[in-house]
Order: structure tokens, then C-alpha cells, then sequence
């Protein structure tokens, strides 16, 4: 299986569809996504990260070019806060 990215064994999310929150567990801090934001983080734990900025393109009304380097940056802020790693 190509890798990906998953919810770390510490950390709780409860994703209200328009809404995810995302915190380190027992303490937090909570963190909130919404719309875009929301949706990469969907989409970064459900394929393959080599595929990521090409699945959320047609979603965003974006060309690659333009969001991978956000992409990039705000998978690896997430990986370094903890709450998702790769698989």
C-alpha cells in the first residue's frame, strides 16, 4: 500500500461535516478546520499522500500548481503538532 497519513493513537477528532475538530488528548489544544482546511485533512487520511494535492484540485477549484505548496506546509504542520503522522 503507498503511504499515507492517519489520526496518531493520541489524538480525538469528531468531525461535524462543516467542522472537524482535532485535539491532542487529555489536554488539547482543540484544533479547528474548516472548509478547505477540513477537507485536506478528509482527503489526506482516506489515499496516498503522493496523490493528495491531485485528489483535492477538482474540489477546490485550484490548479495543483497553486495549492501544493500550502498542501505541503499545512500537512507538515499537522504532523508536526501530532495529530496526524504518515503511514
Amino acid at each position: 500500500m503507498t503511504a499515507g497519513f492517519r489520526v496518531t493513537d493520541r489524538v480525538g477528532v469528531i468531525d461535524e461535516g462543516e467542522v472537524l475538530y482535532a485535539a491532542t488528548l487529555p489536554r488539547g489544544p482543540i484544533v479547528v478546520l474548516e472548509g478547505t482546511a477540513a477537507l485536506v485533512w478528509r482527503e489526506a487520511c482516506s489515499g496516498p499522500a503522493d496523490t493528495l494535492v491531485e485528489r483535492i484540485t477538482p474540489l477546490v477549484d485550484a490548479g495543483s500548481i497553486d495549492i501544493a505548496g500550502s498542501v505541503t506546509t499545512f500537512m507538515e504542520d499537522l504532523v508536526a503538532r501530532g495529530l496526524l503522522e504518515r503511514t
